[in-house]
C-alpha cells in the first residue's frame, strides 16, 4: 500500500489537515475555521480545547472526502501559529483556558521592565533577537505575574501545534523553530539557556524538551485514535513553526537565496547559517539546519489595497486593480520625487513601533498615478533597504523568491526587481505550510533521506523569472538612497499613545 502523510496546520484564522503522498501530492485538505477574541485592546486569544476539537474534525473530513485509509498513513507532522502559550497539568488538562497568541502584546509591560534592568544588547548577543511581545518567555512571565494560579498549575507550557501533538501522542516536546522564539534559547550552543530564564524570570523546567523538526516524539495514542481516526501506533513528527516550515515548503534553503512574501503584510526572509544581530532583525531557526533572519511588514498589500481605495472614494466609483496598474505604469521610475513611508501600522521594530504611513515630497505636479506608484515603490523600498541591511550584516544574496498575492502585479514586480537589481523568481505555491509538514513527516519515517534536499527539489516556481532593467536598477539605487534618508530622519519620530 502506497505511503501517504498527516499534515496539520493549527492556524490563526482555521485549523487544517491535508493528506499528502510521500511524493508531495496534496490529495485533499479539511478546514475548520475559527475566529480570535479580542477582549481588550493588544489582546488576542483563542481556546487551546477548540483547537483539538477542530483537529479531530478536520483530520475526519479530509479523510472521509478523499477516501483515503486511515492505514496507509505512514506519519502525523504539525505546524502552526507561532509562539503562542498553552499551560498544562501534569494530567494533561489546560490550565490556560484562553491562550495568548503571536500577535498578543499584553506583556508590554515585562518587556519594558526587562529593558530598564538589563542590557538589551548583551542579551541579544545570546538571544539573537531584541525584547518583544511576540517571544513566549514574555507571555509566560505576564501569566506568572497576572495569573499565578494559571502558571503554577501549569506543568508544561507548549505552542498550539506542540499542545496538538501532546493530545495525539501524550508526548510534550517542541523544536528549534519554536524554542529559538522564546528568548530563552542560546544561538551559540543551540540549547536553552538557564541564564536567560533567570533573566525573564520563568521556570525553564516548565518548557518541553526539543528535538529535530523532523524527529519522531511518540505515536497516535488510543485515545487520540478514537477521537481522530488516525490508527494508534502511527508515528507523530514534531514539525515546526508555520513560518519556518513554509520556508521549508517553498524551497527556502540554502545561502543566497531571499524570500519576498507579500499578501496582506510582507514579510522578507532567508536562510542564513547563523542568525543576524542587529536591533531592526529578528531570528528564528529554521526546521533544517540554519537560521531565518526576517524583517516584516504588517501593511505591504494592504497599503497598495489603501491607496487603491484611497483612489476610488476620490472618484467616486471603484478602482479595478488592473486600472490602478495601469495609472501607476504611466508615471517615471521614481513618481517624481514622491516618496511613500509603508510603514501605517507600526513597525515591529522596537524604535518605530509607533510609526504611521506618510508621503514624502508631494508637488503641485503630482497627480494620482504618482500616488498609486509610490505606494508600489514604498513597499518595495522598504523591502530594499532589508536586503541592504542584510548584505551589510554579511549575508550575500543573488536571487529573490517572490510568493503571495502580490505575483499577480506585473509593474510590482518589475519595480521589485529593479529595487533589488536581481532577478525575481516567482512562484505560485499556494500551500506552503502543508507542503513542508509533509517533508518533514516523510523524512522522520525515512521516506526521504534529507528535509532540505527534498525542498529544494520541489521547489515550485510558476515559470517566469523578472530579470532587472539596467536603467531601473541605477534609478531605484538612486532612489532607495533617498528613503533610506527619509527612513533614518523618521525613526523614532512617532511616539507611544
Amino acid at each position: 500500500m502506497s505511503k501517504n502523510l498527516l499534515a496539520l496546520d493549527i492556524g490563526t484564522q482555521s485549523v487544517r489537515a491535508a493528506v499528502v503522498t510521500s511524493d508531495g501530492e496534496i490529495l485533499g485538505i479539511g478546514q475548520i475555521a475559527h475566529d480570535v477574541d479580542s477582549p481588550h485592546p493588544n489582546w488576542a486569544q483563542q481556546r487551546p480545547d477548540d483547537w483539538w476539537d477542530e483537529t479531530c474534525r478536520a483530520i475526519g473530513k479530509v479523510l472521509a472526502e478523499t477516501g483515503v485509509a486511515p492505514d496507509s498513513i505512514a506519519a502525523v507532522c504539525s505546524c502552526g501559529q507561532m509562539h503562542g502559550m498553552v499551560g498544562i497539568d501534569e494530567q494533561g488538562a489546560v490550565t490556560t483556558e484562553w491562550a495568548q497568541l503571536w500577535c498578543d502584546k499584553r506583556c508590554q509591560t515585562q518587556c519594558e521592565e526587562i529593558r530598564k534592568t538589563r542590557d538589551e544588547a548583551q542579551l541579544a548577543q545570546v538571544t539573537a533577537n531584541p525584547v518583544v511581545p511576540s517571544w513566549t518567555a514574555l507571555k509566560i512571565l505576564w501569566f506568572k505575574e497576572n495569573q499565578p494560579d494559571v502558571y503554577d498549575r501549569a506543568r508544561w507550557f507548549l505552542v498550539p501545534k506542540d499542545f496538538i501533538n501532546y493530545r495525539l501522542s501524550g508526548v510534550a516536546a517542541t523544536d528549534p523553530s519554536e524554542a529559538s522564539g522564546s528568548y530563552l534559547w542560546d544561538w551559540k550552543t543551540d540549547t536553552y539557556s538557564p541564564e536567560l530564564a533567570d533573566v525573564v524570570g520563568v521556570d525553564l523546567g516548565r518548557f518541553a524538551p526539543v528535538y529535530p523538526s523532523h524527529a519522531v516524539i511518540g505515536a497516535v495514542t488510543d485515545e487520540a485514535a478514537r477521537h481522530t481516526g488516525i490508527p494508534a501506533g502511527t508515528p507523530v513528527v514534531v514539525g515546526g513553526g508555520d513560518f519556518p516550515v513554509s520556508m521549508l515548503g517553498f524551497g527556502i534553503v540554502g545561502e543566497g537565496l531571499a524570500s519576498d512574501v507579500t499578501g496582506t503584510s510582507t514579510l522578507f526572509a532567508m536562510h542564513s547559517a547563523k542568525p543576524l544581530i542587529h536591533p531592526a532583525v529578528f531570528n528564528l531557526r529554521h526546521v533544517v539546519a540554519g537560521w531565518i533572519p526576517f524583517k516584516l511588514l504588517d501593511t505591504g498589500g494592504l497599503s497598495v489595497r489603501w491607496c487603491k481605495d484611497l483612489i476610488s472614494s476620490a472618484r467616486d466609483e471603484e478602482l479595478s486593480f488592473d486600472a490602478m496598474i495601469e495609472m501607476a505604469a504611466a508615471v517615471p521610475e521614481g513618481s517624481d520625487g514622491l516618496v511613500f513611508y509603508p510603514y501605517m501600522l507600526g513597525e515591529r521594530r522596537l524604535d518605530n513601533a509607533s510609526a504611521r504611513g506618510a508621503f514624502m515630497g508631494v508637488t503641485l505636479n503630482h497627480k494620482a498615478g504618482h500616488f498609486a506608484r509610490a505606494a508600489m515603490e514604498g513597499v518595495a523600498l522598504a523591502a530594499g533597504m532589508d536586503l541592504r541591511l542584510f548584505r551589510s550584516l554579511g549575508v550575500e544574496v543573488d536571487r529573490v523568491l517572490c510568493v503571495g498575492g502580490g505575483t499577480r502585479n506585473g509593474l510590482w514586480n518589475q519595480i521589485k526587481a529593479n529595487v533589488f537589481g536581481m532577478p525575481l523568481e516567482l512562484s505560485d505555491e499556494p500551500e506552503a505550510g502543508i507542503k513542508g509538514a509533509a517533508i518533514l513527516a516523510a523524512a522522520g519515517v525515512g521516506l526521504i533521506d534529507d528535509p532540505a534536499t527534498t525542498a529544494r527539489e520541489r521547489r515550485v516556481s510558476a515559470g517566469k523569472t523578472v530579470p532587472p532593467q539596467s536603467e531601473g536598477v541605477q534609478r531605484y539605487q538612486e532612489v532607495l538612497d533617498e528613503y533610506s534618508r527619509i527612513y533614518d530622519h523618521l525613526l523614532g519620530f512617532w511616539q507611544a499613545e
